[in-house]
């Protein structure tokens, strides 16, 4: 308080610090913490402080006792000085800093709190394919076998940056095989894929599936199934339209796409539309699966009696799940980047919110070792693996 300050003020402000503190400190509010760090009661009898000590002890007990506050009123205004210190700490701690959350990101309440409610799911992608069997040298996509790509999502309020450091290998995430190989570009191609594997470790993936094998058959001896590669990752989300779902992506790495990234039909950016089937119909006999998925009840429910629906995140959790894909945008994000008159004012569009992830995505990426750091996300040695493969001839960058 400054010195100006009246005698009456003074006694006025010593009740409310004694009201204040009659509490013990530890439950004390982060606004009477905040008043005293900003509000220095008088000091006027600091001779007395010793022997008025069991008065203030009695005070803190009887806090309602008009003899006791009159008594120590002068003397107790000082205590919230005294016990400033060990209460600067707490206050000290921002609330709104991101803390850290699964899979080692942080969580921004602000950052969620204007995350489009169209965007139904974010995170990381991760593409790949796997050779023909004995082909250890791919020339072109004739010597591919499959093309597959991993979702691995974040919370909503996920946020990162250089010093994130690679993926967890514990991340959850969900293997999507797509047979055709090459992504469709444009509204006239589609291409049907399904749910290889839901809620498995990066880790449980590259032992059990993404790893090479050897193997004897009876007519052609040994055979090799070559280890699958990864050719591009980057950041996505699952956004929602009034009439369909969309899935955008925008890439990372490799820093410079080349004729690998182009033959699998991916650009630096670009969004499907997708669509989920229900199990309750047959799909053409090409695109038949062994097993359908095992949906709840609940989840079944919301196909109702429709072949398709637009895709929503929980239907790509049961393997043997089956989804549309639909070319849409190359090099833009087309209509996933909007939320269609869908979102609220405070809330940013679609769009802003991957731009944002994929700036942080790059500054990680680049704090890491760039490109080579999908080899450390995925639980790989990097130093025991070529670059992200760009051209088939030489598969040099």
């Amino acid at each position: 308080m400054s010195a100006r300050t009246s005698s009456r003020n003074a006694a006025q402000k010593a009740k409310e610090a004694i009201s204040a503190s009659a509490e013990p400190t530890g439950k004390t509010s982060k606004a009477t913490k905040r008043k005293a760090s900003t509000e220095k009661a008088p000091q006027p009898k600091k001779e007395k402080r010793e022997d008025t000590k069991p008065d203030e002890e009695k005070a803190e007990h009887v806090p309602d006792g008009p003899a006791a506050k009159r008594e120590e009123e002068p003397v107790k205004a000082e205590e919230p000085s005294e016990a400033q210190p060990p209460k600067e700490k707490p206050v000290e701690a921002p609330t709104e800093k991101p803390q850290e959350v699964e899979g080692g990101l942080r969580k921004s309440e602000e950052r969620e709190s204007v995350v489009s409610s169209n965007i139904l799911e974010k995170g990381f992608i991760y593409f790949f394919f796997r050779p023909r069997v004995n082909i250890e040298e791919p020339q072109d996509i004739g010597d591919v076998s499959r093309s597959f790509f991993v979702l691995r999502p974040t919370v909503l309020g996920a946020e990162f940056d250089e010093g994130q450091g690679p993926v967890d290998k514990d991340a959850k995430c969900r293997l999507m095989i797509l047979p055709k190989k090459k992504y469709p570009t444009s509204p006239k191609e589609r291409d049907m894929g399904f749910v290889e594997k839901a809620g498995q470790t990066m880790q449980e993936l590259h032992e059990k599936f993404i790893t090479g094998k050897t193997y004897e058959t009876s007519t052609r001896g040994e055979r090799h199934v070559e280890e699958a590669r990864p050719y591009a990752e980057g950041v996505y989300a699952i956004t929602s339209t009034p009439r369909a779902s969309h899935l955008a992506y925008i890439l990372t790495i490799p820093t410079e796409l080349g004729d690998v990234q182009d033959d699998f039909g991916l650009q630096e950016r670009g969004s499907w539309i997708v669509q989920s089937k229900s199990p309750k119909f047959a799909g053409p006999p090409v695109g038949r699966l062994p097993k359908d998925p095992e949906y709840p009840p609940e989840v079944l429910d919301k196909f109702s009696d429709l072949r398709w629906v637009p895709l929503q995140p929980e239907f790509l959790d049961y393997p043997n799940s089956q989804f549309l894909m639909i070319g849409e945008a190359q090099n833009d994000l087309g209509k996933a980047a909007f939320a269609m008159g869908g979102k609220q004012q405070h809330e940013e569009e679609p769009g802003q919110e991957l731009e944002k992830l994929e700036d942080e995505n790059e500054h990680r990426v680049d704090s890491l070792k760039g490109d080579e750091t999908v080899y450390e996300d995925l639980g790989y040695h990097a130093k025991n693996y070529p670059k992200v493969l760009t051209t088939w001839n030489t598969g040099e960058t």
